[in-house]
């Protein structure tokens, strides 16, 4: 499985922890990198290669949280 480095940036920009991901794909690790998020700013790498940056009110992980609590609290049917 490829390997990701998730990097928690502190406020004035170093690198404060890193965090080794292993997911399928591009798109399940920038997943699991924006959970990280938590008031924190966070930089995703493959490698050499910045696949993105995650900010502390990036509304991508709102909208995430909030659908991801929708579905739990539906009833079933």
């Amino acid at each position: 499985m490829p390997a990701y480095q998730a990097y928690v940036l502190g406020k004035d920009g170093h690198i404060k922890q890193r965090l080794d991901l292993s997911c399928p794909d591009d798109d399940m690790a920038k997943e699991r990198a924006r959970s990280l998020v938590d008031g924190r700013t966070i930089e995703l790498w493959k490698s050499d290669r910045k696949l993105a940056t995650f900010e502390p009110n990036d509304p991508m992980k709102a909208g995430t949280l909030i659908g991801w609590l929708k579905s739990c609290l539906r009833p079933p049917n």
